[in-house]
């Protein structure tokens, strides 16, 4: 996000995980969890920037008694990735978070549109799935929500919070038309190797188990809007198709 707002030549290094923008590669690196603060202190920043839920409040206190001010984002909702644009142009005298917050919200409410006359799809977004347990995002997260604004109604937004772990029994009960996996490659049959039950389903026996872009739908950012369009294809490609009003 910092690219997109200021220029990666502003950042004094990134976390190991951190591979987007590629110019990043050439950057110094520290380990992000646990934090390695004495490397994060010998890049000399002179802002270190957070994630709610994912820094933890006392590294970055931490950082502050040594005197490097920090700010962690939330991001709990869709709306929380433009604003945090917006905020890193206060917080880095910069100009290019405004642009970048404005092409996300217009590419939001243009999935929006699109998608506004068709019926609402069930879906079983997954973080993914291993040795039999399933990951999800509950009602409180902006993946979930993600889903909605593409035209679909998340199965797991009955479960309160960012996350939910639905149980097989649960899903059979309420079966989704479309499953969606933060993933690559075939990602029916690994779900299917990795929860058998779900074999059953029509979305799994009619082949409408689709792989969603990870870094996308896990990583709040600009290109959430990517995630946001290829969810909303995958649901209503109809509203995609050549000369749909």
């Amino acid at each position: 996000m910092v690219a997109a707002a200021a220029g990666v030549e502003r950042l004094a290094g990134v976390a190991i995980a951190d591979d987007f923008p590629p110019e990043v590669e050439a950057l110094s690196e520290f380990q992000s969890y646990p934090l390695d603060r004495e490397r994060l202190v010998s890049l000399g920043p002179g802002l270190v920037l957070g994630t709610v839920g994912v820094n933890s409040p006392q590294d970055l206190d931490a950082l502050a008694s040594l005197g490097l001010p920090a700010y962690a984002f939330a991001f709990q909702e869709v709306a929380d990735i433009p604003r945090a644009l917006r905020t890193l142009d206060t917080l880095l005298a910069s100009e290019g978070g405004h642009a970048a917050a404005a092409a996300f919200e217009a590419r939001v409410a243009a999935v929006r549109r699109a998608t506004a006359t068709f019926p609402t799809r069930s879906v079983l977004l997954l973080i993914g799935a291993d040795n039999g347990t399933l990951f999800a995002f509950g009602r409180d997260s902006y993946a979930s929500e993600v889903v909605r604004l593409a035209g679909g109604d998340n199965l797991t937004d009955r479960f309160p919070g960012d996350a939910a772990q639905p149980s097989v029994e649960q899903i059979l009960a309420s079966p989704p038309e479309v499953i969606l996996v933060a993933g690559s490659g075939d990602v029916r049959r690994q779900l299917v190797e990795s929860v058998p039950a779900l074999a059953a389903l029509t979305a799994v026996q009619e082949g409408r188990v689709y792989a969603v872009e990870p870094d996308h739908i896990l990583r709040p950012g600009p290109r959430t809007a990517d995630a946001l369009e290829a969810i909303a294809r995958l649901l209503h490609p109809e509203a995609f198709a050549a000369g749909a009003a």
